[in-house]
């Protein structure tokens, strides 16, 4: 149902930047090359910042975006409490 992969920031900065990953840790999730996105209840969709509560936390959102994808959709909704997503602030810089 998934591969994960680790990837150190400074070894790929082409993604880092089409990415937007500002703080780590940065989960981003993919099916089949599409760049999956979860409505975490937050003002980004594209990842999750922060470590997950418990491993069954991560392994609900494999599931329902594995579903979710098979289903044609790009975009599927948190299973998480909000409560367990880390809450951070989107800081513009040079705007």
């Amino acid at each position: 149902m998934a591969v994960i992969y680790c990837g150190a920031v400074n070894e790929v900065p082409v993604y880092v930047q089409y990415l937007d990953i500002t703080l780590i840790p940065a989960t981003i999730f993919f099916f089949n090359g599409q760049h999956m996105k979860v409505d975490w209840g937050t003002p980004g969709h594209t990842k999750f910042i922060g470590n997950f509560k418990a491993k069954q936390d991560f392994i609900d959102v494999v599931e329902v975006l594995y579903h979710g994808a098979l289903k044609g959709k790009v975009m599927v909704t948190s299973p998480l409490d909000p409560r367990d997503v880390p809450k951070y602030e989107l800081i513009y810089k040079n705007i």
